[in-house]
């Protein structure tokens, strides 16, 4: 009885949003996927071309007048790299520094514009200044690099007249230009880039989900290797799944899996140093896909300061290093002054290590902010936890919002749930 009254009150509190939401208005997505744009980038070293790949993203507001109100919700940019005055610069990633930016729109000519403001982060700068240090204490995973900021400014123009829809596409020709604000290293000065790209349309609530291609990497012979690592990675993954899918109500989030890859050296089974870890996350480079290396397990040292794993770089470059010991924690722990959670029980499992670290890799700071990414909830999945204890298994509304990547792409995959905490 009690399970169907809470069904029942779910029910009636998701009517109550949708008929919120029409009252203030109809809200439509337009987005489309970005494919081999070219683009011309000016560096330290002359002006080099290139191409990237990536994802934009409008939101369109109808008020009940008929007003229309644009904004600029997505736009990832990645490109493999150009040469620089320090060397080449590696993978270069752009993100949005926030959704929402102002579109104008002349029903009359067609066009589109809008100013924004985005984060550029390429590989260069990991290799010269390292990553950035936030906590001093407990479970130190996350390794953030340092990024630049650059100003945009986009120009287009629409096939046809802004005239959102249930379903359907449009034609989009555009043009994109950033120049440097805010640097660390300075290689990159300026970035211009010209592409027609097709956008769907699609009403609020069936909007296409953002994805994010994750690639794992196990140490082993093959798939055929009796004693490869990897054993936990499913059950870290589809955990990782049922925990971001959650984000359904607010914004589709997800992940796409590619076939495991395999490093055939067996003295990355056991990781001894930071320089190990280091050395391993360096063997495999996957343009547009998120790195998760699983190890069997790691020393002490790491697996208590690191909780078993952690996430290193951000952007596109973001890899993160876990190990099979996450669903096998021996007894007794080590790591017992690093746990939180009051009581260490013998063997704990950690079942949502890996969605915290996804997490990371979708630039979300612990609850505590000690890094400056974007802000999580606390008593979230983005809790720190140590070694012995599990990360928390609850989503937060605020984590789904913020969280985001430049490889997130638009597919159509389904998210059903809601956050446990509507914030």
């Amino acid at each position: 009885m009690a399970r169907r009254l809470a069904v029942a009150c779910v029910v009636v509190l998701f009517w109550a949003c949708l008929q919120a939401v029409a009252q203030q208005g109809s809200e439509y997505s337009l987005t489309g996927n970005l494919q081999e744009v070219q683009a011309s980038v000016v560096t330290s070293k002359g002006e080099a071309s290139t191409t990237f790949f990536g994802a934009l993203g409008f939101m369109v507001l109808v008020s009940e007048k008929g007003d229309t109100t644009v904004t600029l919700d997505t736009l990832n940019l990645v490109s493999k790299g150009v040469p620089t005055g320090n060397g080449d610069s590696g993978l270069i990633s752009m993100w949005l520094a926030a959704p929402g930016y102002k579109v104008s729109y002349d029903p009359k000519s067609q066009q589109l514009s809008s100013e924004f403001d985005v984060y550029l982060h390429y590989e260069l700068i990991d290799q010269l200044l390292g990553y950035r240090k936030g906590e001093s204490k407990g479970e130190m995973d996350l390794n953030p690099s340092y990024t630049e900021r650059m100003t945009g400014k986009l120009t287009g123009r629409l096939a046809e007249a802004l005239s959102p829809s249930e379903k359907g596409t449009v034609f989009l020709d555009d043009e994109i230009t950033f120049e440097l604000s805010s640097s660390v290293l300075g290689e990159l000065r300026e970035v211009r880039t010209r592409y027609r790209i097709n956008l769907d349309w699609r009403r609020w609530l069936l909007s296409p989900a953002r994805t994010l291609r994750i690639q794992p990497v196990f140490i082993g012979s093959g798939p055929s290797d009796s004693t490869a690592t990897g054993t936990a990675f499913n059950t870290l993954m589809s955990r990782a799944l049922e925990l971001w899918n959650r984000c359904g109500s607010v914004r589709c989030l997800t992940f796409e899996v590619n076939a495991p890859r395999y490093i055939n050296d067996s003295t990355y089974k056991v990781l001894d140093t930071e320089a190990e870890i280091t050395s391993l996350r360096g063997l495999e480079n996957v343009t547009d896909a998120i790195e998760v290396y699983v190890v069997q397990r790691m020393v002490d040292g790491l697996t208590c300061s690191t909780g078993g794993g952690a996430c290193y770089g951000s952007g596109a470059s973001a890899k993160v290093v876990t190990s099979d010991q996450q669903l096998a924690v021996p007894c007794p722990c080590a790591c017992t002054s690093y746990c939180p959670c009051g009581s260490c029980v013998c063997g704990p499992v950690n079942y949502y290590h890996l969605a915290h670290e996804l997490g990371h890799a979708l630039n979300l700071d612990h609850p505590n902010g000690a890094y400056g990414l974007a802000p999580s909830t606390a008593s979230s999945n983005m809790e720190p936890s140590g070694f012995c204890c599990d990360n928390p298994n609850v989503q937060s509304a605020q984590n789904c919002r913020n969280a985001t990547n430049p490889l997130l792409y638009w597919s159509w995959a389904s998210c059903r749930g809601s956050p446990d905490i509507m914030d």
